[in-house]
């Protein structure tokens, strides 16, 4: 879900990262000049920033140079909320891909919209199955049957200004009311203490939804208490002039560049931006997400969907494919994300440490596909976010319009 990146990582990391697994790079001959006698695979996607583009060229370059049946090609079809429109158009004209890269809390929509292929028996004999993150498998998953298969996976954590906070000898915050106390100290003027995304959409609402789970509610029991604490801290926040009103129109891009520019001590943001800090030069930390009640937030990351009636076991076989350890590996660190594999996860932390704590909190992540109607609910909170933020409504008001709305569903 991010969209900052930063030059290629030396070859010779990765070539450490594979010797380090037991494993070699990925090889092939010079691809074949003439295609037409393979069967032609195309995917899609919304990965379009240079690295992100340059890790798919890499990947459908290897399997392509793997095998001599299926010949693939990707394709960029405009930004997630763009993609998904023009994917919807595409099932309404018969003119899909035969996979498509998918946004996870996205891919149940798709399966409940009878589109994706269901891929269980094949999906069964993939080697190295059980070593994928169970969270990053369940939206892939209906009713005990595969779809697809996590691609990459995400979470969200605490990023400062470590120059800010040792001068203000300020400690790094690990529960809510430390985010509280170090949020008051470093708010001066031209600086607030803290910023988040409060963007209207499925961003805000990731950032926002980390809250609501780590303040004790479930999903499904969204608008209960927890979900009450959660908007009287971020509400809180906003009144005390620790973090800017203005959230509600920042992406979570938006609150990096906020960041890198000084005008910020900490933010909440994912792994996706660490490669413009890293190209900023400031000096920066990574920490755990505060913990409210508990200690979890949500999942984030995209899944290969494989698109109903299309050519199945070329998708097959590039599943096959991307479930090496190598393959996965190399992608995932050229696009600076996690690999959906806890084994090859672990690896990556030694081209990219400050992916430590992104991992560890995977096991207590929670994917946006355990509620059966996320799409609704999603565009519940984010109303009712921006709400309270701009202080429209109170908590306790938007919390009993939320338990209504769930109440009548049920």
């Amino acid at each position: 879900m991010g969209i900052w990146v930063k030059k290629i990582l030396p070859g010779v990391l990765l070539l450490c990262a594979l010797a380090a697994y037991g494993c070699a790079p990925l090889k092939g001959s010079t691809e074949k000049e003439n295609t037409d006698v393979r069967q032609k695979l195309v995917l899609w996607t919304y990965y379009e920033t240079r690295m992100q583009k340059a890790s798919m060229d890499e990947l459908v370059k290897g399997f392509n140079e793997s095998q001599e049946q299926y010949h693939l090609t990707w394709e960029y079809h405009g930004p997630v909320t763009e993609f998904n429109k023009r994917l919807a158009i595409a099932i309404t004209q018969n003119q899909l891909p035969d996979m498509a890269i998918v946004d996870n809390p996205d891919m149940q929509s798709y399966i409940n919209m009878g589109k994706l292929e269901d891929i269980t028996e094949e999906v069964n004999k993939i080697e190295g199955l059980g070593k994928y993150f169970p969270n990053a498998m369940r939206p892939v998953v209906s009713q005990g049957r595969y779809y697809g298969l996590p691609f990459c996976c995400n979470n969200l954590v605490l990023i400062y200004h470590k120059e800010i906070l040792e001068k203000a000898g300020a400690s790094v915050p690990k529960t809510w009311e430390e985010l509280r106390q170090a949020s008051e100290e470093l708010s001066v003027p031209g600086r607030y203490g803290f910023a988040m995304s409060a963007i209207n959409g499925e961003q805000g609402v990731f950032q926002f939804g980390a809250f609501l789970l780590s303040a004790g509610d479930s999903i499904e029991q969204a608008g209960g208490a927890g979900t009450l604490r959660a908007f009287r801290f971020i509400r809180e926040m906003v009144e005390q002039g620790w973090m800017s009103r203005d959230c509600v129109n920042w992406s979570q891009n938006d609150v990096a560049r906020i960041f890198m520019d000084g005008q910020c001590a900490m933010m909440v943001n994912g792994p996706w931006v660490f490669p413009a800090l890293d190209e900023s030069g400031i000096s920066y930390g990574v920490a755990a997400f505060p913990a409210g009640r508990q200690q979890t937030g949500m999942l984030g990351g995209e899944d290969i969907a494989v698109i109903k009636g299309k050519n199945v076991q070329g998708s097959i076989a590039f599943l096959n494919y991307y479930s090496q350890a190598s393959a996965m590996l190399n992608a995932n660190l050229m696009a600076n994300s996690l690999p959906p594999r806890e084994d090859v996860a672990k690896l990556s932390l030694k081209v990219n440490p400050k992916y430590r704590e992104v991992l560890l909190q995977m096991d207590n992540c929670v994917a946006r596909a355990d509620c059966d109607n996320w799409a609704e609910l999603s565009a519940i909170l984010s109303d009712a976010q921006y709400r309270v933020i701009t202080g429209e409504n109170t908590p306790e008001e938007v919390c009993r319009e939320i338990k209504k709305i769930r109440k009548k569903k049920t």
